[in-house]
C-alpha cells in the first residue's frame, strides 16, 4: 500500500509539472501577445467604448464553449483537449497577423477566445484530477504560479519586440510560442489510463445526451450559497484581470511613456502573484483563513487600483502594480481553493466549465466597462472606479463570512 501511495504521488506531481510547463509557454506566449493587441485595437478604434467592445465581447463566444469544453475534456481525455486548444491558438496568431479592421479583428478574437477556452477548462480540470485532498490550495497555487512566471515576463518581451519591430510580429510570435507548447503537451503530459470517446461520437453526446448548460450550473449551484459566492468571486477576478491587460498599456501610452516601459508596469502587475500564490495556498490550507484572503486581497486591491489611477511617475505605477498584484494573490488563490475544495464532490468537467464561464463573463464585462468609464472619466477615472468596486466587494463579502466559516469548519 505504500508503494501505490509513493506510485500515485510521483504521479501527480510529474502530471503537475508538466501541466505547469505548458502554461508557463502559453502564458508567456499571450502575455507577449496581448500587451500588443491592447495597443493594436485601441489604434482601430474611433473611442475608448468601441475598443472596450472589441477587447471583451469576443469572450462572449468563448463564454458559450467553456461548460461544453469541460464535459468534452471529460469525454475525448483532457490531454487531447489541451493539445487542440494549443493548435487553434497557433493558428489565430497567424490570423491576427494579417487583420487589417476593427470587424476582422473582432472575429479572429472569438477564434482566439475559443481555443483559450479548450486550453484552460481541460487545464484547470486537469490539475483538479491530481490535486491529492487536503492539498488543494498547494496544487492551485503550484498551477497558477506557472501560469503567473508567463504572464511575468511575457510583457517586458512583448514591448521590447513592440518597440523594435512594430505591432504585427509579435502576434507571429505568439503563434510560433503555441506551436511549439502543443507539440511539448503531446509529449511530456502522461496519457489518460483509461479509454476515452472518439471526437465526433463525444461532440455528439455532450451537446444531445449531457445536456450540457443545463446539466453544468445544476452541478455547479448545487453546492448553495458557497457556490453563488465562489460564481461571483471569479467573475470579479476576470473583470479585474482583463480590465488591466486591456487598459494598463494604453492608459501607461496616453502618459507618454514607452511600449518598454509598459511592458515593465504590467511586468510588476504580476511578479508579486507569481511569487505570492504558492506560499498564499500553503497559508491557507494550515490556517484555514479563506474570509480573511479575500478580504485582504480586496481592500488592499481597490486602495491600490484607485491610487494607480492617479499616479504618473514609473516608479510610483510600478509599485502601486506590485501592491494590486499582491492583493489579487490573496484574493484569487483563496477563491480558487474553495472552489477546487468544491469539485471534489462533482464532476469536475462540469464544475470547471462553469467556473471558466463565470470568469470569461468577468472578461467580458471588465474591457467594456473600463472603455465606458474611460469615456466618462477618461482613462485614469476608469482605474479609480475599479478600485471603488472592489472596495465595495469587501463590505458584500460580509454576508457571506458565516458561510465561509461554515465552509472553513468542515474542510479543516
Amino acid at each position: 500500500m505504500r508503494i501505490l501511495r509513493v506510485l500515485r504521488a510521483n504521479r501527480r506531481n510529474r502530471t503537475l509539472l508538466a501541466l505547469g510547463t505548458v502554461i508557463l509557454i502559453y502564458t508567456f506566449a499571450t502575455s507577449v501577445m496581448q500587451y500588443n493587441l491592447a495597443l493594436f485595437s485601441n489604434g482601430l478604434s474611433p473611442n475608448y467604448t468601441v475598443f472596450g467592445a472589441v477587447m471583451g465581447l469576443p469572450w462572449l463566444f468563448s463564454l458559450l464553449t467553456d461548460m461544453p469544453a469541460g464535459a468534452l475534456a471529460e469525454r475525448i481525455g483532457k490531454k487531447r483537449m489541451i493539445v487542440i486548444g494549443l493548435g487553434g491558438l497557433a493558428a489565430s496568431g497567424a490570423f491576427f497577423y494579417f487583420v487589417s479592421g476593427i470587424v476582422e479583428l473582432f472575429w479572429v478574437l472569438v477564434f482566439f477566445g475559443t481555443f483559450e477556452g479548450f486550453l484552460t477548462v481541460a487545464g484547470m480540470s486537469s490539475v483538479i484530477a491530481v490535486s491529492p485532498h487536503g492539498s488543494e490550495h498547494r496544487f492551485v497555487g503550484g498551477y497558477t504560479s506557472a501560469s503567473a512566471l508567463g504572464y511575468a515576463f511575457g510583457p517586458l518581451f512583448g514591448g521590447l519586440v513592440v518597440a523594435w519591430f512594430g505591432s504585427r510580429l509579435p502576434f507571429l510570435v505568439f503563434g510560433a510560442i503555441c506551436l511549439v507548447a502543443m507539440f511539448i503537451a503531446a509529449m511530456i503530459i502522461p496519457d489518460p489510463r483509461h479509454e476515452h470517446d472518439p471526437i465526433a461520437p463525444a461532440l455528439r453526446k455532450v451537446f444531445v445526451h449531457d445536456r450540457i448548460y443545463l446539466a453544468g450550473l445544476r452541478e455547479f449551484f448545487s453546492g448553495g450559497r458557497i457556490s453563488w459566492l465562489v460564481g461571483i468571486a471569479v467573475l470579479l477576478s476576470g473583470m479585474w484581470s482583463e480590465f488591466i491587460w486591456a487598459m494598463e498599456p494604453v492608459f501607461v501610452a496616453g502618459l507618454g511613456l514607452s511600449p518598454l516601459l509598459g511592458g515593465l508596469v504590467l511586468t510588476a502587475f504580476v511578479v508579486p502573484f507569481t511569487a505570492l500564490d504558492y506560499p498564499i495556498g500553503i497559508w491557507i490550507d494550515r490556517t484555514q483563513k479563506r474570509f480573511v484572503s479575500i478580504v485582504i486581497g480586496l481592500i488592499l486591491g481597490g486602495v491600490s487600483m484607485i491610487l494607480f489611477g492617479v499616479a504618473s511617475s514609473p516608479l510610483l505605477l510600478i509599485g502601486l502594480a506590485a501592491l494590486v498584484s499582491t492583493a489579487y494573490a490573496f484574493f484569487y488563490v483563496a477563491v480558487n481553493g474553495i472552489f477546487d475544495s468544491l469539485s471534489d464532490r462533482h464532476r469536475r468537467g462540469h464544475m470547471t466549465g462553469v467556473w471558466q464561464a463565470a470568469e470569461d463573463i468577468g472578461y467580458v464585462l471588465g474591457p467594456i466597462a473600463g472603455g465606458v468609464l474611460a469615456d466618462a472619466f477618461h482613462l485614469s477615472g476608469a482605474f479609480v472606479a475599479f478600485g471603488l468596486l472592489f472596495l465595495l466587494a469587501s463590505f458584500g463579502i460580509g454576508w457571506m463570512r458565516k458561510d465561509i466559516h461554515r465552509y472553513e469548519s468542515h474542510a479543516a
